[in-house]
């Protein structure tokens, strides 16, 4: 990865970029290794675009324009690909690939493909067709909610000729319809300098709702056209075990000429204020490129590590518009593009990381309005589902990491008021915990520890289901649980302390009589036999004494309720026997039950994935806890974390990071691409071991 300062072949945009990772020609084009290499951009309402560095569609989800109906949820597959083709003297070469049914690739224009990079985490191709050098560009703008796609021509002996194809498609985005029969209904009308278009995409036997798209184009025409191109193949899902054909409809071409030095832009979107966008690649570009520089201001990263701005504009990816439910402003936090919604669990464990870390305390805020209004008997929505947005409730966790995150908002914030208005949904939580709430989530007087669950239901961050066998229950006490509850109560207990929220008195007598009781029972969790924490006490079939690492919420919580030796050993046996190399096993590999691979079929996955499978998420905890217990440890293991991450960004999820990885080496990253948390817990990790950027020495 390199942090490029200056913009050493991309001159004509006009705006250098102040972060670049790049890929050379075989990594970015190749059928192999282009296509297992992801890049993302976003609208910040839901929408998005993904795909690979090749080019060449592998999932239902790779697409230039993913809407949210219902942002930022509900989304729907709009605009899965546009193909070019570019003429320049008597040669014409394609720009697209796609695989077939049958297997054959054609087009084949990954071959053109020279290099790939997020500049300022955009998107950026630069194609050899012909003598000529051509770049091209994916950016999602904001307030249009559309795609973006910019043309350069950087060098050739003469202009080109460009025609592109714009297709649509019109299903949700986790279904295929690969034998769909609507056309859609396109108008174009001609502009100054361009073209207008709408394109009406009908209701559908699956949604049961008309979508309008707006494009427009720079210095050139639209035509309508109405063509299906069927049974293409969608490899990564034919891997994972799903239907894996799809089908998309021709409905627009694009025709321009680009002369050397010259860009040009086609968007196209949900907002009709595309109708009046003053479409110049060059001033969309520099726009982007300005949004972007200001958010590494903002996290104090200008002159930052390039691993440490890269996750910090892969944050931004995940942060998005939620309205409340009064019509207000408000925000939420994607759990991971591309088929994660806005869960409350990841929202929470991320937040700290993805906007205190970055400098954006006002949106963290939002995050906790918008979520602290939908509690109900003192628990957290655990997920707004994309089909519904009725939100669900059975996350035992998320409810205490919300208290945790607000908190440290306030601490950063220094927003009395705000924490003030926030401390009755905490207290209720606090409440409904004390005296028990749905899906056998209590405080057990007896030792003043969190017991939850019920049979069939999974309430931990290891959720697993399949069907109806959960695959961890973890019913009785779960470690992360109590954990969480003794930091919940030391947060606010510090907070009334202070003497800047009256009224309160009760219950910050309960709160510490609670924290006092929860703080000298939790020694029951210590093994000297496993020289770490037991998982789970108090199950129907006794304590489950398995090496996991739920216990790192409790190492990397500055309410540690043991002994500084106790965290020592505790560390050494998580690094010993679950720690990979940016990420922290769910299973020890001596255990019963482990699985070290997570791959095949759903239920092969659902098996390993927290049975072996390894987080990263986790390994911002695992930094977090080292840095609390000594701060040159912390330091040190902040140091290879980041030079592990210089290769970890350019693969996978380019500038971002996964959802999982193998457990076993070569601990191959798996699932969703590009992951809140991970991205989250790595930030706020490494902000703690460092200074200004630079891991303390």
């Amino acid at each position: 990865m390199t942090n490029d300062r200056s913009n050493d072949n991309s001159a004509s945009i006009g705006a250098a970029f102040s972060q670049r990772i790049s890929l050379g020609r075989h990594a970015a084009s190749d059928l192999t290794e282009g296509t297992r290499r992801e890049w993302l951009a976003t609208t910040g309402w839901g929408d998005y675009a993904l795909g690979t560095t090749s080019l060449l569609a592998t999932r239902r989800y790779h697409g230039l324009l993913i809407g949210a109906a219902r942002a930022p949820i509900g989304r729907r597959m709009l605009v899965p690909f546009i193909d070019e083709d570019v003429a320049i003297g008597k040669q014409r070469i394609s720009l697209a690939t796609r695989r077939w049914s049958d297997g054959s690739v054609d087009p084949d224009g990954h071959r053109a493909i020279s290099g790939f990079a997020l500049e300022d985490g955009v998107p950026t191709w630069t194609f050899e067709a012909g003598p000529a050098r051509l770049e091209k560009r994916i950016v999602m703008l904001r307030d249009e909610r559309a795609v973006a796609v910019v043309w350069t021509l950087v060098d050739a002996p003469e202009a080109i000729s460009l025609s592109a194809r714009v297709f649509v498609e019109h299903r949700g985005q986790h279904q295929l319809d690969p034998d769909a029969n609507w056309l859609p209904q396109s108008t174009v009308d001609s502009a100054s300098n361009g073209a207008r278009a709408r394109i009406v995409l009908p209701k559908t036997a699956k949604l049961p709702d008309a979508v309008t798209l707006f494009a427009a184009c720079e210095g050139g025409t639209l035509a309508p056209a109405a063509n299906w191109w069927r049974r293409h193949q969608l490899a990564e899902e034919r891997a994972r075990g799903y239907d894996a054909v799809g089908s998309a409809c021709h409905a627009l071409t694009l025709s321009t000429s680009i002369a050397p030095g010259e860009s040009r832009a086609f968007v196209i979107g949900l907002a009709p204020d595309i109708d009046t966008l003053d479409v110049c690649g060059a001033r969309i570009l520099a726009a982007e490129s300005e949004r972007r520089r200001a958010l590494l201001a903002r996290a104090d990263l200008t002159s930052g590590p390039a691993e440490l701005q890269s996750l910090c504009l892969a944050a931004d990816s995940f942060v998005v518009q939620r309205h409340r439910k009064d019509g207000s402003e408000g925000r939420s936090i994607i759990a991971g593009f591309p088929w994660f919604e806005d869960w409350g669990r990841d929202a929470m464990i991320a937040l700290p990381g993805l906007l205190l870390a970055t400098g954006r305390a006002d949106d963290a805020k939002l995050v906790l309005d918008t979520f602290l209004e939908h509690l109900s008997d003192g628990l957290l929505p655990n997920r707004f589902p994309d089909e519904t947005s009725e939100p669900e409730f059975h996350s035992a966790d998320a409810p205490l990491l919300a208290i945790i995150a607000a908190a440290k908002a306030w601490r950063a914030s220094q927003d009395d008021a705000w924490f003030a208005r926030a401390l009755p949904a905490l207290l209720s939580i606090v409440d409904n915990y004390a005296r028990g709430t749905r899906h056998g989530i209590r405080i057990d007087e007896a030792d003043g520890l969190v017991r939850a669950g019920e049979n069939g239901l999974q309430l931990t961050w290891m959720d697993a289901k399949i069907g109806d066998t959960v695959v961890t229950p973890r019913i009785g006490k779960p470690v992360e649980l109590s954990a969480l509850w003794i930091a919940s109560l030391a947060a606010i207990g510090e907070a009334l302390a202070t003497g800047r929220f009256a009224g309160h008195d009760a219950a910050a007598a309960d709160i510490a009589a609670r924290l006092a009781k929860a703080r000298a029972s939790f020694a029951r969790f210590w093994s000297a036999e496993l020289g770490c924490l037991i998982d789970v006490l108090d199950g129907p079939a006794g304590d489950e004494r398995l090496v996991r690492p739920n216990q790192l919420f409790a190492l990397a919580s500055t309410a540690w309720p043991l002994d500084a030796d106790a965290r020592k050993r505790a560390l050494a046996k998580i690094a010993a026997q679950l720690a990979t190399p940016l990420a922290v096993r769910t299973l020890a590999p001596n255990s019963p039950g482990y699985r070290g691979r997570y791959e095949g079929d759903q239920r092969s996955r659902d098996f390993a994935y927290h049975n072996g499978t390894a987080w990263p998420f986790l390994a911002g905890l695992r930094l977090i806890a080292e840095t609390l217990h000594d701060r040159d440890r912390g330091a040190h293991l902040a140091r290879l974390m980041v030079a592990d991450l210089s290769g970890q960004l350019r693969d996978g999820g380019m500038g971002s990071i996964g959802e999982v990885a193998d457990g076993d080496s070569p601990h191959e990253q798996r699932g969703c691409p590009m992951q809140a948390w991970s991205v989250g817990c790595l930030l706020e990790g490494l902000s703690l071991a460092t200074t200004h950027g630079t891991p303390r020495a």
